[in-house]
């Protein structure tokens, strides 16, 4: 019998995809009383009462405030905070966007418009407390038509799948921002090492040339312009470099090994 009655009330919870709330086993209107008594302020009014027992018990809870909706995850279920936010949109269409949330009695139609009228024996917002006298067929006559649409309100379900799938889409987006971030820091790092061997090769190069208009300087020989090397292909040989027979001489000079023979056919 226990288990059954328990199953039952998991049943409850999965399909409100949370825990209803937090009064315990008083209704709104005591849940206010205690809150206002153990934090020493007065009685909000029902809009704010219900956002309040739905993000904390009476003696932690706090002063609400339009922010908090845009926070759904400090709410205890994803029904309540959905009731909370239509009501806000519908108000705001129909009343203009000064409508204030928490000033004067909540709207009786404005819950039936929100909610859908009564999908489940009772309007959305106050937990039967608040009691409407027309049905939504007729609010709808009534209704001008620069108001908001009045649309079904979506199954819990179907709310926790959406805020499923957009959390997962958010995470992938975080994921795939860490992702570009990696490879621009490893473009960078591969650029910056191409950049330091780049730096290293021409050190070499002009060492190695210094190195050959020294010996050209001993053997009384003019040496040529230092030779220009494309970096863009940087596998060229050290011997070629090493060797001066290779290197290409600038306009009007004679070529190394013209330079060399010259010398060696002049008389001592």
């Amino acid at each position: 019998m226990w288990e059954a009655s328990h199953n039952n009330a998991k049943e409850r919870r999965g399909k409100m995809v949370g825990v209803p709330h937090y009064q315990e086993s008083i209704n709104l209107i005591q849940f206010g009383e205690n809150s206002a008594r153990h934090n020493k302020t007065e009685v909000p009014q029902m809009y704010d009462l219900y956002a309040m027992a739905h993000t904390a018990s009476y003696k932690k809870v706090k002063a609400f405030s339009e922010f908090d909706l845009d926070h759904p995850e400090n709410f205890t279920n994803i029904s309540s905070h959905q009731n909370l936010v239509k009501y806000r949109d519908h108000g705001k269409a129909r009343k203009g966007e000064d409508f204030n949330l928490s000033e004067g009695p909540i709207d009786p139609e404005l819950v039936m418009i929100a909610g859908n009228g009564r999908p489940h024996g009772s309007i959305a917002i106050g937990d039967s407390l608040i009691r409407c006298p027309s049905t939504l067929r007729q609010i709808k006559a009534r209704q001008m038509s620069s108001c908001l649409e009045i649309t079904p309100r979506p199954r819990p379900v179907v709310i926790a799948i959406e805020a499923t799938i957009l959390k997962e889409r958010e995470a992938m987006q975080a994921a795939m921002a860490e992702k570009d971030k990696e490879m621009r820091e490893l473009e960078e790092r591969t650029t910056a090492l191409v950049e330091e061997e780049r730096a290293q090769n021409d050190a070499s190069n002009r060492a190695i040339y210094e190195l050959f208009v020294s010996m050209c300087e001993k053997t009384g020989q003019v040496p040529p312009m230092m030779p220009v090397i494309n970096m863009a292909g940087t596998n060229i040989s050290r011997n070629t470099l090493h060797d001066p027979s290779t290197v290409e001489p600038s306009p009007g000079q004679p070529s190394l090994g013209e330079t060399s023979q010259s010398h060696r056919a002049s008389p001592p």
